[in-house]
């Protein structure tokens, strides 16, 4: 066999070896990165989040968008853990340092009412209370106020236990979108 027939047939093997092992192991690699560390799906199994979020719906959580100083701003739907208790979805209302207060179905904010056209519903008028949001917590409500536990029956949450934020609907794809910023003044 000349040296030319030997390095093409070597050139041929390695290149076999290359389509059928390393590039599905980089491949594999990859993926493995990306969920570990940048972003996760998850399935909605509760009403607490309607209409925003709906039982069934898939989602995407970026488990990245809290990191290298970013912070949890109101408004943003997030995944935390209650040690326990298990996984749960809500969205941001108040941040440390705010004072909120809710009364007859309404969250107050800073001084001002806030508007949630979010909302499945008014909420049914609850007990008032006022707090202010500890350093290092969150307060979280759900957007169909009538059916969800939350800040309001288990106080702020620590901000380490949150998990990601939900970023968008995957599935179905008749509710597929991407979950844009929302701003209290």
């Amino acid at each position: 066999m000349a040296q030319d027939d030997r390095s093409k047939a070597t050139g041929g093997r390695f290149a076999r070896i290359a389509v059928r092992v390393i590039i599905p192991v980089v491949f594999a690699a990859g993926l493995w990165h990306i969920f570990t560390n940048m972003a996760r799906f998850g399935t909605v199994v509760s009403e607490s989040m309607n209409p925003t979020l709906q039982v069934g719906d898939y989602y995407v959580l970026r488990v990245d968008a809290y990191k290298n100083g970013r912070v949890p701003k109101r408004g943003d739907v997030v995944v935390f853990d209650r040690p326990g208790q298990g996984t749960f979805i809500k969205r941001i209302i108040a941040v440390p340092g705010d004072e909120i207060g809710i009364g007859r179905g309404r969250v107050w904010l800073n001084g001002s009412w806030l508007e949630e056209p979010y909302l499945k519903e008014q909420p049914v008028t609850e007990l008032p209370m006022a707090t202010r949001v500890r350093d290092g917590h969150l307060f979280v409500l759900g957007d169909n106020r009538n059916k969800s536990e939350d800040s309001r029956d288990y106080g702020p949450i620590p901000v380490e236990n949150v998990m990601g934020k939900v970023t968008k609907i995957m599935w179905p794809l008749s509710r597929a979108r991407a979950f844009g910023p929302i701003e209290y003044e």
